[in-house]
């Protein structure tokens, strides 16, 4: 009796730091929930069958409504079978240990909850004017939803809130979920036990601790048992309550048919149990396996440690309103889930956990050209406009220096913002983070990644424009082109030089010789006039008197003029002397001073791994005319005008299917030695490689084989002649030839896949089956639910974990270990798909061999 109390006080001192849901806690939960004081009034006090002390947490599968309440469901005492879901065993003892730390207030939240949901009809209409009232108060409750904190579950993706009885998803915005506290289930036939509503659960255990069952009497039907009435949305709601001392059975029943839509009446009623109770049925249902499966997979998550983080970063399309980057990650963590079972050993799944994160970086942003876009957007084929509006102007978008930013700000900040809600319910983490990027989401990512040490750029696109601009009209001063363009040839047409090469004062000179021409020129016509007759001559200095005052008011005017020119041009000189002193000695920066420039933030975390996947970064890199390297490499490429550009990640791969139409290869613009080489194939998930692939693989290494003997031949007749050169010299010449093989295209190949032999471009193999274009139309998005893609990534995430506890990782050289094997896979099993022709097994490919070499002679 004494260390029961010991115990229970060394449970209390350190009672909320055993309840946190984390591996290393996780084991002693059932020890600290069965030695608690709040868990003991829950522990089986009577020897019955039907008495157990085994509490269930449950999730319901609909999300609540806006604005509804917990306990304003289920609408029903007993919930549905398939509405709602169990939490994983280790996932409700975290629950359960935590409810029982505040079990007082956590119920009378529930309970204060619960009198809200039960007001009149007549009361509840006149409190829908108080319900508007306080439609704001929800509002802004679920705008800071994201930042509750709750018990973790479900592999740390959802928290529970168990003053409000909700269950909601920790990285990304979504819907609150209805839990439920199982400690009283029913059964009808043959069903398996269903958890009851918390308000009649409740109900039954006052009754039960009071153990009514020995105060039985006769009842109307005949049935000598103990009546307790239950307050509950069902009319005449009552238990039954039979059996002595410790052996008593119970029933619920209702005097109507309040039952009539879950169960008959037949017999007596639903059969009720205290504790939870699995089921033990020969041949369980495909809904009760799957729940089994999903409760395993928690308990995994819950024991082992998340030692990978990857953020799923989205393309085009998230606008549409069947796209979702929560599913379409959902469905890629199922997928690897279930190969990592068959294609990895017990060591690598108890090592370390790989927790897929999405990033919506297109949900919350909302950019002014949609709205102007919207309004001219003409109404036919309306769908189709909204489509193209809703995918490819994403891609316009990005491409506007106006918009630019916006995106860019967006994605950086989301991938900030879920590695530090990681980091607060994952303190002191120390593993690797990767990031997965598909479509344009790939070449946002890449963008960023460049510039984690230059967080100022100028916008991608405005380097092309730089670029060509300077080499095809060097003349030109290109000014920011947002606020206009700035042209020399203004300036040179103020000045007068680019044509006659004349000095300013020069001109001012010519400037102010004008008004002595003029008088020159009115003397000359003096002179001319000198023959004229007496009446004319009369008239001539009647008009040249008037000529005279004339010519000195014109003469003074153009004095003035002139003096008032040579100041304004005395300052356009000075200033434009200083202004073509600086261009002409940095002429070549002159065009990036006017550039809209991009800020990039810096990430919080190092990125391992980047996976583009299905990425036109290709496509990107070219109309920018950029190159992957670290900057050294213009007299490699022989091209003046290139930039390059160097993520920062410690590998980089290029995963795409053949067919896909927005997909292209980035090797080429890193090594050029690599445009003739075909990318590495992923293995086919069943291991090897399908059937046709295997056949033109073969076809094509036969006909090289072949060129092979002939070159080999051809050179015989060289090394005879040369069979005087001494080995020393050929020796030299080997290890020379070594050295000139080692390109800077293939040191940065090497950078980028930390192999020699690495490739960054993995293509996958296409159906068999199937014609291209047919492919084509879903090859794009169906990344998302490829095995090989989810089994290429998964064999990369856990290279450095060994098969074995006592065995060691062998370094990654060539495209053995880029690839992965898949030796350990069956090529026959998961006969869902179609059957699995490929070329995985030995035998197969020796009998294709002899059988082709037969048919060819």
């Amino acid at each position: 009796m004494v260390k029961s109390e010991d115990l229970n006080s060394g449970v209390d001192e350190t009672f909320p730091d055993l309840l946190k849901n984390t591996p290393s806690n996780i084991a002693r939960l059932e020890d600290v929930i069965e030695h608690s004081k709040a868990r003991q009034k829950y522990h089986a006090q009577t020897g019955s069958p039907s008495d157990g002390g085994d509490v269930r947490w449950y999730f319901c599968k609909i999300p609540l409504a806006n604005n509804v309440l917990s306990a304003a469901v289920p609408p029903t005492e007993l919930v549905g079978k398939s509405d709602y879901f169990r939490f994983g065993m280790r996932d409700s003892l975290a629950i359960e240990a935590s409810f029982l730390q505040g079990e007082e207030e956590f119920l009378s939240c529930w309970w204060r909850e619960y009198a809200e949901c039960s007001i009149g009809p007549r009361e509840r209409q006149i409190s829908d004017s108080k319900m508007d009232k306080g439609s704001a108060w929800s509002s802004e409750l679920y705008e800071i939803e994201e930042e509750r904190v709750g018990v973790p579950v479900k592999g740390g993706l959802y928290e529970v809130d168990l003053a409000k009885r909700h269950c909601f998803p920790v990285y990304w915005n979504g819907e609150n979920r209805r839990v439920l506290r199982g400690h009283w289930f029913a059964r009808k036939g043959g069903l398996d036990w269903l958890p009851l509503r918390e308000d009649v659960a409740e109900q039954l255990e006052v009754a039960y601790r009071r153990q009514v069952w020995h105060r039985r009497t006769f009842q109307p039907s005949g049935l000598f048992a103990a009546r307790v009435d239950l307050q509950g949305s069902t009319t005449g709601l009552h238990a039954l309550f039979t059996g002595e001392d410790d052996t008593w059975e119970a029933w619920l029943n209702a005097d109507s048919s309040g039952f009539s839509n879950i169960a008959s009446l037949a017999g007596n009623g639903i059969k009720l149990r205290r504790g939870y109770s699995p089921s033990n049925s020969p041949k369980p249902t495909q809904d009760e396996l799957r729940q089994r499966k999903e409760e395993e997979m928690d308990d995994y998550c819950s024991q082992v440690p998340v030692q990978h983080l990857v953020f799923m970063v989205h393309g085009i399309g998230q606008r549409l309103e069947k796209s979702n980057l929560v599913d379409d990650v959902a469905n890629f963590r199922h997928i690897t889930e279930s190969l990592a079972e068959q294609h990895l050993t017990a060591h690598q799944l108890g090592t370390q956990r790989v927790l897929f994160i999405p990033c919506q970086w297109r949900k919350g942003l909302k950019l002014s050209g949609e709205s102007a876009v919207e309004k001219i957007t003409l109404d036919g084929v309306r769908g189709l406009r909204v489509m193209l509006s809703a995918t490819a102007h994403d891609v316009l978008y990005y491409m506007s220096p106006i918009y630019c930013q916006n995106i860019i700000d967006s994605v950086s900040t989301q991938l900030n913002r879920l590695y530090l809600k990681f980091l607060k319910r994952n303190p002191g983490y120390e593993g690797k983070v990767s990031i997965y990027g598909h479509s344009l989401g790939s070449v946002l990512s890449y963008d960023i990644l460049c510039h984690q040490e230059n967080l100022s750029s100028p916008c991608p696109m405005d380097s092309v424009h730089r670029e060509y601009y300077k080499h095809e009209n060097p003349s030109l001063a290109v000014k920011d082109y947002c606020s206009g363009s700035y042209s020399s040839s203004l300036k040179n047409d103020a000045l007068s030089e680019p044509e006659h090469e004349r000095d300013v004062h020069d001109f001012l000179s010519d400037l102010s010789n004008a008004p002595n021409e003029k008088t020159d020129a009115l003397s000359k016509l003096e002179n001319m006039n000198a023959g004229l007759p007496a009446d004319g001559l009369e008239r001539l200095t009647k008009n040249e008197h008037e000529n005279m005052s004339n010519r000195d008011e014109v003469i003074r005017m153009l004095r003035e003029e002139v003096d008032s020119l040579k100041a304004k041009l005395k300052e356009l000189e000075s200033h434009g002397g200083s202004q073509h002193s600086k261009e002409g000695l940095g002429s070549e920066d002159a065009p990036e001073s006017y550039s809209p420039y991009i800020k990039y933030t810096k990430l919080q975390f190092k990125v391992d791994t980047f996976f583009a996947v299905g990425s036109p970064l290709g496509v990107f890199l070219a109309l920018r005319n950029l190159r992957i390297g670290i900057g050294r490499g213009q007299q490699y490429w022989e091209e003046e005008n290139i930039i390059e550009q160097m993520p920062a990640c410690r590998q980089m791969f290029n995963i795409f299917h053949p067919y896909d139409p927005v997909a292209y290869r980035v090797e080429p613009l890193v090594c050029k030695e690599y445009i003739n080489k075909r990318p590495v194939l992923v293995p086919y998930h069943r291991g090897g490689k399908r059937l046709h692939i295997g056949f033109q693989e073969f076809s094509e290494d036969l006909a090289v084989r072949t060129q092979a003997v002939l070159d080999h031949l051809k050179s015989a007749r060289v090394k005879i002649l040369s069979v005087c050169q001494s080995k020393k010299t050929e020796s030299i010449e080997g290890d020379n030839s070594e050295e000139e093989e080692e390109t800077y295209g293939s040191i940065m190949m090497e950078r980028l896949t930390g192999s020699k032999e690495g490739h960054i471009d993995h293509m996958l193999q296409d159906k068999t089956f199937e014609h291209p274009y047919l492919q084509a139309i879903g090859s794009h998005t169906n990344y998302w639910r490829d095995p090989d893609t989810a089994l290429f990534i998964l064999k990369h995430l856990y290279r450095d974990i060994p098969e074995e506890p006592n065995s060691s990782v062998k370094p990654s050289d060539g495209k053995k270990n880029e690839i992965g094997s898949a030796d350990r896979i069956d090529p026959r099993e998961n006969v869902e798909e179609e059957l699995p022709l490929t070329f995985a097994d030995n035998t197969m490919v020796g009998n294709f061999s002899r059988k082709a070499k037969k048919s060819m002679k």
